[in-house]
């Protein structure tokens, strides 16, 4: 009768496993922390349509009320982040103002009664701004937040339709207040200022620079991907096996499968010799060792059980029982009977799903926790025997 006795591996140089994790604490800009979408998520559109007032040398010798022109945008955005994005817009219409030049390009009609002389152009402007959620920025990153406060600069060309080029370098900045109405559409309020070159309106002297003031109003449309994900906290495992540690626990591995090739061959060599007479073939227990709190099987004692699953195998008529262990000195009986249970199924289901083993031969039974179940300390005692 042969004895196959596989010896539970790495035992002795196993030390406890250490889970550390490393949770970001709380910070002063709780908008931080979120990932940076794709390229494809978190695009918009927006369309409004306002009034608007041009600011020249002479334009305050006439009424506000009569300088105000209808006027209309149209965006395509991005945001980046929570807190920061980009937009191209286009937008413009009519501008009016007063010259007293009645050679200017854009002088309308007769002169007035004052002497100034009316001034009438078309105007379209395209221009790249910066945006910044100024609301997500202090008040954290929200999905449901119905108003914000979005500030926003850019640069950009504008040109005013005459006979003569008329396209200038400009300068742009404002707020936009953004109402929510659903996860898709906004309600935007935009307030935007052009600071553009003296003599776009053709006049030229007096001051350096002139400037177009826009109020419009309108909707805005976002695309799906449209919220951003937080961060996922950073987790930190450290066995505690220095690489000396590891690579005496491989040669002591491939010893035992070594051991365990040539106790096969010996069974094989025994069934061949004898084949009219079946043998039951006891082994020594086995014992597979666990993490601290943990019921999954390493790699290295799945190794052991598939050898000691041939030996089961062998032995049809016998039943094994599979009985599980945790260490008292680690969580409550109620939470270590639960564990032991589960470390016992998860060696049962091993040896039926992985290797074969018919269910009936199994018996599975959980101890909960044990006092130094072997000599070495209370890590030997997260253990399941299989006999």
């Amino acid at each position: 009768m042969l004895f196959v006795a596989i010896l539970p591996l790495l035992a002795s140089a196993q030390k406890e496993e250490v889970k550390v994790t490393v949770v970001e604490e709380e910070s002063t800009t709780p908008w931080r922390g979120f990932v940076t979408n794709g390229f494809w998520d978190n695009w918009f559109i927006s369309i409004g349509a306002g009034g608007q007032v041009y600011f020249g040398e002479c334009d305050s010798k006439d009424d506000f009320g009569r300088r105000i022109t209808p006027a209309f945008d149209f965006s395509v955005g991005k945001w980046l982040m929570p807190t920061l994005g980009v937009r191209a817009q286009v937008g413009g219409f009519t501008l009016k103002g007063l010259t007293a030049n009645p050679a200017n390009i854009y002088a309308k009609g007769p002169s007035r009664v004052d002497g100034y002389y009316k001034q009438k152009w078309q105007q379209f402007n395209v221009h790249v701004d910066g945006l910044l959620n100024l609301s997500n920025w202090i008040g954290g990153y929200r999905t449901d937040r119905f108003y914000e406060a979005v500030p926003f600069a850019g640069f950009g060309m504008i040109h005013g339709c005459s006979s003569l080029d008329n396209t200038k370098f400009m300068f742009v900045a404002g707020l936009i207040n953004k109402m929510r109405l659903s996860n898709a559409f906004d309600f935007n309020i935009e307030i935007k200022g052009n600071l553009v070159p003296q003599g776009f309106d053709g006049e030229t002297g007096g001051s350096k620079g002139e400037g177009i003031l826009g109020v419009t109003a309108g909707f805005t449309y976002r695309f799906n991907q449209r919220n951003f994900r937080r961060e996922k906290p950073t987790e930190i495992i450290s066995t505690g096996v220095s690489p000396e540690m590891l690579s005496a626990a491989e040669a002591k591995l491939a010893e035992q499968i070594r051991r365990a090739d040539r106790l096969q061959d010996e069974l094989n060599q025994a069934r061949k010799a004898q084949p009219q007479t079946v043998k039951e073939v006891k082994a020594a227990p086995l014992a597979i060792f666990f993490s601290i709190n943990k019921a999954d099987i390493s790699k290295k004692e799945m190794i052991n059980l598939k050898y000691y699953a041939e030996v089961i195998k062998s032995n049809p008529n016998q039943v094994y029982k599979v009985t599980g262990y945790a260490d008292k000195a680690t969580g409550t009986p109620a939470y270590n009977q639960k564990l032991s249970e589960k470390r016992a199924q998860n060696v049962a289901d091993a040896l039926v799903k992985k290797f074969g083993v018919k269910a009936s031969q199994l018996q599975v039974v959980g101890k909960g926790g044990v006092d130094n179940l072997y000599e070495g300390g209370v890590q030997l005692s997260r253990a399941v025997i299989v006999e």
